[in-house]
């Protein structure tokens, strides 16, 4: 049988840039690791899809730069930030597209 494990380094580099990424709204469960590795590798232009709405793991990878539009139908911080900063300015400053799918 295959083996399934794999080093951060590989599993990021299954991220190309121009890629589509689906990731979930958890501010627990985010692979904030492999978001890190995905934006040291240097990927950009990334279409980012929250499902069904996103968090910190999104707006890491915007402040990062290696986002050119999200889908989603709101990103917040929960508790501590009703949008997500990063977003935000990315958005207003129309460095990044928001597509709204609410």
């Amino acid at each position: 049988m295959r083996d399934k494990l794999t080093t951060l380094e590989e599993a990021a580099a299954q991220v190309k840039t121009g890629a589509q990424v689906v990731m979930s709204a958890n501010m627990q469960g985010s692979p904030m690791a492999l978001l890190r590795q995905v934006v040291r590798q240097g990927t950009r232009n990334l279409r980012v899809v929250g499902v069904v709405h996103g968090a910190i793991n999104i707006d890491f990878l915007v402040g990062a730069g290696a986002v050119a539009s999200v889908d989603t139908a709101s990103l917040t911080l929960g508790e501590f930030a009703r949008t997500g900063p990063n977003f935000a300015r990315y958005v207003q400053a129309g460095r990044v597209r928001a597509l709204d799918n609410t």
